[in-house]
């Protein structure tokens, strides 16, 4: 079947889709013309850590869903599914520079993680007080006892929360990236695949699956999945996949946080259901969940499926989870 999607000029995807996401979005977000680069509408505080992420493309909302108080200072994207390069990031840094520490979180893929660290280095150098911190929670990606190895998904939200908090109340660099490695080292995601999105450039099919089946474990393009399984009621397939988080984190006993997010053919009844399921199945294995979300955070075009994704909260985590927050995608101010 041919690809139908809104779409003008190939080239000009990315310009389009955040010109257009900023226009729907002034009252949290500003683009600089000519670039990818988008920044708070209303700045934080000169002397407060800012959080900085550059990506790919793609993904929508994605990143520039996340900037806004408590959340994301500056988002610099490059284009679909490609990380945005290390100068075009330094650069961007540079322009939000005015002497306050900054964190930059990475998502923990090549592209990213290579960007990421070369960005990181050039702004020491240029005498930016700047750290990165990489981000990994896909327990399909890697064994246990490998976490640094893998993949950096949806549940990137969670340390990025607390570290935004944080950062709100001033406090400094060095608790920041604190916070931020420690909710990343309790958090967990994976995924259920139902069916692959279409490339908006190529026209061409990223993942294929009988209607029979569906993938537990793909990755944000419909690469590398852990277990094909048969395809049936919400419950069952959410426990498998569930399950699979607590082999990896055990936490019976303990609270967690929850999030479900759409791969972006999935509708918000069906996240609703699959975070019900989540919840149910947890509880069932003494775990209780203590707050979270369902919303389309990290898709890819038209793909069918969900990312699920914990994180055991302890009590300093409850309260910069309950910090107000306000941005495009998520907000409890």
């Amino acid at each position: 079947m041919k690809m139908k999607k809104f779409l003008n000029n190939v080239e000009d995807i990315m310009t389009e889709t955040l010109e257009g996401y900023v226009l729907a979005n002034k009252r949290y977000i500003q683009l600089k013309e000519g670039t990818h680069n988008m920044t708070r509408t209303v700045p934080k505080e000169q002397g407060k850590v800012k959080l900085v992420i550059g990506n790919g493309g793609g993904h929508e909302p994605g990143t520039p869903g996340q900037i806004g108080y408590g959340l994301y200072d500056l988002v610099s994207l490059g284009d679909v599914f490609a990380a945005q390069s290390g100068k075009k990031l330094l650069q961007a840094i540079k322009e939000i520079d005015d002497g306050s520490p900054i964190l930059l979180t990475i998502a923990n893929h090549a592209g990213d993680v290579m960007n990421g660290q070369l960005a990181v280095r050039k702004a020491k150098a240029a005498g930016i007080n700047i750290e990165g911190v990489i981000h990994y929670d896909d327990v399909a990606s890697a064994p246990k006892g490998s976490e640094e190895e893998r993949r950096g998904v949806a549940g990137i939200f969670f340390p990025t929360k607390a570290a935004g908090a944080l950062a709100e109340e001033g406090a400094s660099l060095e608790e920041c990236v604190r916070v931020f490695n420690e909710t990343r080292d309790v958090t967990r995601s994976i995924s259920i695949a139902l069916g692959g999105g279409t490339h908006p450039q190529t026209g061409l099919p990223m993942m294929e699956l009988p209607d029979d089946v569906a993938n537990i474990g793909a990755g944000t393009h419909g690469e590398g999945g852990a277990v094909n399984i048969k395809f049936g009621k919400s419950y069952d397939m959410v426990s498998q996949a569930v399950q699979m988080m607590l082999d990896d984190m055990p936490c019976e006993g303990e609270e967690v946080l929850a999030l479900v997010t759409g791969m972006g053919g999935t509708t918000m009844m069906e996240m609703s259901i699959v975070y019900h399921d989540v919840c149910k199945y947890l509880e069932s294995k003494g775990v209780k969940v203590y707050s979270g979300t369902a919303a389309n955070m990290v898709t890819t075009q038209e793909a069918g499926g969900v990312t699920i994704s914990i994180c055991k909260a302890n009590e300093e985590l409850k309260r910069l989870w309950d910090a107000p927050c306000s941005c495009p995608v998520y907000s409890n101010r």
